[in-house]
């Protein structure tokens, strides 16, 4: 039994500014925290507390806050508004 864990694919085919930035077909993570931020936003999904649709509308929305008027020159990484997504969410759903 493979111990890589196979993603949904709603969470894995996301489609357009929130899709997952990926090498050759293999999802990139450039550092252990990109990896785990990843791996939280999915295990909260998965266990209820949110919707992933209501995460990637969140995504889709930080990713254009950081582009601004300049999509080639972000203010932040990918990852970087992936824990502004996850933290607004989280806000929005704990408060």
């Amino acid at each position: 039994m493979s111990k890589d864990r196979v993603a949904k694919p709603e969470i894995a085919e996301m489609p357009g500014p929130a899709a997952l930035p990926r090498k050759s077909g293999e999802m990139v993570f450039h550092n252990d925290w990109e990896r785990k931020s990843f791996a939280l936003a999915v295990c909260l999904s998965e266990q209820g507390l949110f919707e992933w649709h209501e995460f990637q509308n969140e995504l889709i929305t930080a990713i254009k806050e950081a582009e601004g008027d300049d999509p080639h020159n972000p203010s932040r990484g990918y990852f970087e508004s992936w824990l502004v997504s996850l933290e607004s969410l989280l806000e929005k759903k704990l408060t």
